[in-house]
């Protein structure tokens, strides 16, 4: 075996670089054709007189019939032309040489390297002559109806095979150009659509800044008053402001993990002012999910999370269910799982749909949303297909936020990217 392959290879060495050596595998072409040609001409293997003898423009004109196919790529209609016209000239003249085979070459190039007017006023002339030849010589004898008909099917089955390659080249680029600008136009919507979440998360997360802002301003003032007539009172205040202090610190670290590349999504959106939802308003977004057959289990306090995780909770639960309904296809059985146990907050959905037999066009715009904002917090996304069919996304958060871990890292690794 190790023969056959070392034998493979060197005899697929020379024909890559024939490929991609075209003007070299060309000149090498012409010059073994015109080396037979010169050579069966002035051999002068006629043993009847049907030819003219050899001598020097006999074989000036035999050289010119085969000779011109190395230009066959670059000009393939001039080459063509003079190919047929000096093998043409050498069949009315008697001339022997390596017959038709120059003409061959030269139909096959114009087929596969000439397009438009031109090419049709090229072949045009070549079948006049051609024509004119094959007429003459069946009228005088010198050719049958059979080779006639030989002939003319050759020489029309080389110009077909040169135009079908033409054509499945020219099919072949603009696959190939159509799958790059996909490929593109798909990087740039990705972009687009990552930018635009972390946007929208920065204003949401935002709004819970402000929220612990504007209860900071109120301790303070509540402790400034007290400060002298209820120390005691003025204490918990300030306690209050520090707690407060740390976990909008937190919130800010988050935002911080979000933005750490330029957006460009627009923060004017219509529902800015509107009151950000939480996890205490999951029923309400079960009740919303009354299309699909829903089944939940909650465990545990959802009252006691931050503002932070209460929100991305919500946001993340409400794109998984949405996923559901754009990509599982029929399903009969949506578990839901919410469990908040000491310091973090487990969610987990999964369905009996197509699962991995999904379409796949490439990464998912709501996983990779829903990772974004599981590491402005501190938390982790999984999702897949699950072991006996269907999909799984499994959330976990912090109870309390904090700073995404490597902001710096890659933002999509550690998730299934799938387009449910």
């Amino acid at each position: 075996m190790a023969v056959i392959s070392e034998t493979s290879a060197a005899i697929g060495r020379p024909i890559g670089w024939l490929r991609t050596h075209e003007r070299a595998a060309d000149a090498l072409l012409a010059i073994l054709l015109t080396m037979v040609s010169a050579t069966l001409h002035l051999l002068d293997l006629d043993t009847n007189d049907k030819f003219r003898s050899p001598t020097w423009w006999t074989t000036l004109l035999i050289i010119a019939s085969v000779l011109p196919v190395v230009w066959r790529r670059v000009a393939p209609i001039p080459s063509g032309l003079f190919v047929v016209g000096a093998q043409v000239a050498a069949a009315f003249l008697d001339i022997d040489g390596t017959g038709f085979l120059g003409v061959v070459i030269a139909l096959y190039a114009i087929g596969a390297y000439s397009a438009g007017q031109h090419r049709t006023n090229a072949l045009w002339m070549i079948s006049v002559s051609l024509a004119l030849l094959f007429i003459t010589g069946v009228a005088v004898g010198v050719l049958d109806v059979g080779s006639f008909v030989s002939s003319t099917v050759i020489l029309v089955t080389a110009f077909v095979l040169g135009d079908n390659l033409q054509r499945r080249r020219e099919r072949a680029d603009s696959l190939i150009e159509r799958a790059e600008r996909a490929e593109r136009e798909h990087s740039l919507i990705a972009q687009q659509q990552v930018n635009a979440e972390r946007t929208r998360i920065a204003r949401e997360l935002h709004d819970v800044v402000a929220h612990s802002v504007s209860v900071m301003v109120i301790q303070a003032a509540a402790a400034r008053r007290n400060l002298t007539t209820s120390p005691d009172v003025a204490t918990l205040a300030l306690d209050n402001i520090e707690a407060t202090g740390r976990q909008a610190m937190d919130e800010l670290r988050g935002i911080l993990g979000v933005l750490r590349t330029d957006s460009s999504g627009s923060a004017d959106a219509p529902d800015r002012r509107a009151p950000q939802p939480t996890m205490a308003e999951i029923a309400t977004l079960i009740a919303s999910a009354a299309d699909l057959p829903l089944t939940h289990s909650i465990t545990g306090n959802l009252d006691d999370l931050s503002a932070a995780v209460t929100l991305t909770g919500y946001r993340m639960l409400q794109e998984a269910l949405t996923n559901v309904r754009r990509h599982a296809g029929p399903v009969t059985d949506v578990q839901l799982t919410i469990e908040h146990a000491g310091s973090h907050l487990a969610i987990a959905i999964a369905d009996d749909g197509r699962g991995a037999a999904a379409d796949n066009l490439g990464p998912g715009y709501g996983i990779v949303g829903m990772h974004e904002r599981a590491m402005a917090v501190g938390g982790s996304v999984t999702a897949g297909p699950r072991p006996g069919g269907g999909w799984r996304v499994q959330i976990t958060l912090p109870a309390t936020p904090r700073a995404p871990a490597g902001t710096g890292r890659t933002p999509y690794s550690g998730i299934v990217q799938a387009s449910q």
